[in-house]
């Protein structure tokens, strides 16, 4: 169902992706690829179609999510031990052979068809991990594809711990073919291109996801609502393209509201702001929160010019501010895809939502 708002997972479900879906599929297939990313902004269904390339091609995977931001060993483990326990149930040649493996594993225990890892002093490293999962798929005869699903949000020590085991595993586990997926576009690509990081100089394949057209957009909202048999007027459709401005995901939930919750337009773009505003707010948390408003409600306004945004910056601050505290907070909403590089938001809601914050 294209008003589904879980990620999908199969072909039917994924509208329009079919030169991404193919491209992927056969990157995925061909054993000369270690690593693939998957760039594109927020809710442009880089999920979606990572899921559905999997299941199309019929192997076991390893799903790594880290969506919500991990700062910790214990976040890190936990989502570790929740990909290894959803292959575990996939009930595989792969994963007996992982289970087996898993309990002569330090910190790991094995109950059935559920692992739990232990954060502690005895901890599994994750090298070690990921080389009984090369193991299990080598023993077996398949490469077993490791996704981490929103990957950049690995940050300081632990995301440099991930980024360590990522290039050995690359370098030596042949069994394995890592997937990262990102839509802070310009952090993921200070993992795969800094030369500070770990994973630097790694060749990689790329698949990019894109906003759809107003015509897609258009078509996918018809076809949405043919499903679930709900006639929308052509004018709310038309205004729900404009406003929505080709983000399958904000389509996908106008769509649902609309059909399910009897919603408006006005209500469901009225929500959408607000989850955008608490999506800018975590971004800020651990930021200048306060510079990082101005400069948000200013650029939101029209303010582009790098003076008109220094002037009125320290007009409302009612100090200096450097260029390099301007360039810096410039640059993180450039590299987090809030901003692109001529300073227009990138998403339209967020654009809405960071007026109001």
């Amino acid at each position: 169902m294209l008003f589904d708002l879980r990620p999908k997972a199969r072909r039917e479900d994924l509208f329009d992706f079919d030169e991404k879906l193919g491209r992927l599929t056969k990157l995925l297939g061909d054993s000369r690829t270690r690593l693939i990313a998957v760039k594109g902004l927020r809710r442009t269904g880089k999920t979606s179609l990572i899921l559905t390339a999997l299941n199309s091609i019929g192997s076991p995977y390893a799903f790594i999510d880290v969506r919500e931001v991990v700062r910790s060993r214990r976040g890190l483990y936990m989502a570790l031990e929740r990909a290894i326990n959803d292959l575990l149930r996939l009930r595989s040649p792969v994963t007996a052979e992982l289970r087996r493996a898993l309990e002569a594993v330090r910190g790991v225990r094995v109950a059935g068809l559920e692992v739990s890892l232990s954060w502690g002093r005895d901890r599994p490293t994750m090298s070690e991990l990921l080389r009984e999962l090369d193991e299990a798929a080598s023993r077996v005869g398949v490469r077993l594809p490791l996704v981490i699903d929103e990957a950049q949000r690995l940050v300081g020590p632990i995301g440099h711990e991930v980024w360590n085991a990522l290039a050995h595993a690359y370098d030596f586990l042949e069994g394995l073919v890592i997937v990262l997926s990102g839509s802070e576009v310009g952090v993921l690509e200070g993992v795969l291109g800094d030369p500070g990081s770990p994973l630097y100089g790694r060749a990689y394949a790329e698949v990019n996801t894109r906003r759809l057209s107003d015509r897609e957009s258009l078509e996918f909202l018809r076809r949405g609502f043919r499903e679930v048999g709900v006639s929308v007027p052509e004018a709310e459709l038309e205004e729900a393209v404009r406003e929505l401005d080709g983000v399958v995901g904000w389509l996908t939930y106008y769509g649902y509201e609309r059909s399910i919750g009897g919603k408006n337009l006005e209500e469901v773009v009225r929500e959408a702001v607000a989850l955008a505003r608490r999506e800018l707010e975590e971004f800020m948390a651990t930021r200048a929160s306060g510079r990082y408003r101005t400069v948000l409600r200013l650029l939101a306004s029209g303010v582009r010019g790098w003076g008109d945004l220094k002037r009125e910056l320290e007009r409302r601050e009612g100090r200096e501010v450097s260029d390099r505290a301007l360039h810096e907070v410039l640059g993180a909403l450039r590299r987090h895809s809030i901003v692109d590089e001529r300073l227009e938001f990138t998403d339209p809601i967020v654009r809405r939502a960071a007026e109001v914050i």
